[in-house]
């Protein structure tokens, strides 16, 4: 076998090296057509995933707040129509307004448990929507209305006489306590679900 002359060497080195860069070239221009569009359509997948589960969140918040927004709202109506309810009986029999007395003590009667039994739902209700603090809050609020005010208004109405003394003294307590109780009671609720104006302030 002859000896392979420089010059052959050298152009055998040339086609070497040619071929290993043509080999690069054609290694990178798979990886361009190929590995790149699958890098990006993974990048893709990942953030259509997180804006999907952001849209799902953002929804169950507002879902959420929905529900808070109809739970004070409620809370604040069944309060206040029973504090009108109530006041009315012990307004009239104060004054001894027998005939106004006994039209507002039917209409309590006929009425308070249905309210209650609206309030008391309302309370369980919340407790998947407010802080367990606020639950505990909302149920010491149902025993004030109901082991205290509704008990007192309804031994008041029991009797076959107006009590009116007994009546005046309750009737300045809806005044003097009850509806600042209320009130107080249904804006720290409010503030617990952060629904209002100051809670809304930057």
């Amino acid at each position: 076998m002859l000896p392979l002359c420089v010059e052959d060497e050298k152009q055998m080195m040339l086609d070497a090296a040619y071929l290993q860069k043509l080999v690069l070239l054609l290694f990178g221009a798979v990886i361009s057509g190929f590995g790149i569009p699958y890098v990006l359509k993974r990048i893709d997948n990942r953030k259509l995933r997180e804006q999907k589960l952001f849209e799902a969140e953002l929804s169950r918040q507002s879902k959420l707040i929905d529900a808070q927004s109809t739970l004070l709202d409620e809370i604040t109506r069944i309060l206040w129509k029973w504090r009108y309810l109530a006041k009315g009986v012990v307004y009239y029999g104060a004054r001894g307004d027998q005939e106004r007395y006994d039209a507002a003590r039917v209409n309590y009667e006929d009425t308070v448990w249905g309210l209650l039994d609206e309030f008391r739902t309302e309370i369980s209700r919340s407790r998947r929507l407010v802080s367990e603090a606020a639950f505990k809050n909302l149920d010491l609020l149902y025993r004030y209305v109901v082991h205290d005010l509704d008990q007192k208004v309804s031994n008041l109405v029991s009797g076959d006489m107006i009590d009116q003394v007994g009546c005046k003294q309750l009737a300045d307590r809806f005044s003097d306590e009850v509806s600042a109780k209320l009130d107080d009671a249904i804006f720290e609720l409010a503030s617990e679900l952060r629904l209002t104006s100051r809670s809304l302030a930057p």
